[in-house]
């Protein structure tokens, strides 16, 4: 699943020289999109139906600035936020793996009623000749085909549900599994916001008998998905 794979700490921005080359082929870029889009192009755009299941994908549309380093993920997520979706569960964050790029928290409530919530911020860097920004687009890609194909998952645990969001960053995704021996439903939301990957896990079930009731696709993705809106709302504001 997304999140907890280790990016190469990020470099740091290039000079403005190359920023400003960058800039103008951005405006001649956008100039002839602008006048294509005008007569009517590039249909294939259009966001698809939730509808879609799983052959569904995330829309790309830039809005964010790239970051050199992330903000603390348990001090970004709001309280009340946390306390809706893990009442009462214990904070606590991943110190061995906090660094400027890197910020990981997890909220965790066990007992008849499990709650398991995590955050991770990953800003990622510019390689080679590549953009951070495009180095982001393409490790989204990777994962987003890794998540909804069900890789590196346990034995007994099944995808039931993918799909490509829009109106969360500039792309995202949420993949909903069920581990049916645990009675557990989880859903990573994944989203990009220029090169920072924002990877939310929300997991859980009810315990009250012996079978057990796995959290359902419906709320563990919208607590996942709005754990993410909240997180990207709070990047946007202070970008």
């Amino acid at each position: 699943m997304s999140g907890r794979r280790r990016a190469a700490r990020p470099a740091r921005r290039r000079g403005r020289l190359v920023a400003a080359a960058c800039a103008a082929a951005f405006v001649l870029v956008v100039s002839g999109a602008v006048a294509w889009v005008s007569l009517g192009g590039d249909h294939a755009h259009q966001p698809r139906s939730r509808d879609a299941g799983a052959e569904s994908s995330p829309m790309s549309t830039g809005r964010g600035s790239d970051r050199d380093a992330v903000p603390s993920a348990c001090d970004t997520l709001s309280k009340s936020v946390a306390d809706k979706l893990a009442p009462g569960a214990d904070r606590s964050a991943t110190l061995a793996n906090q660094s400027d790029e890197h910020s990981e928290c997890a909220w965790s409530l066990y007992g008849s009623r499990t709650r398991q919530l995590s955050v991770e911020l990953r800003a990622l860097a510019a390689t080679g000749g590549t953009s951070a920004t495009d180095t982001a687009i393409r490790t989204f890609s990777t994962e987003w085909q890794a998540d909804r194909g069900g890789k590196d998952l346990s034995d007994g645990v099944k995808v039931r549900d993918s799909r490509g969001v829009s109106g969360v960053g500039e792309q995202a995704y949420v993949v909903y599994t069920v581990d049916a021996s645990a009675a557990i439903g989880e859903a990573v939301a994944n989203a990009r916001l220029a090169n920072v990957l924002i990877t939310v896990h929300y997991s859980g079930g009810d315990h009250l008998n012996a079978a057990g009731t796995p959290l359902s696709s419906h709320t563990a993705s919208d607590g996942a998905l709005g754990a993410a809106r909240d997180i990207v709302s709070k990047l946007e504001s202070h970008s």
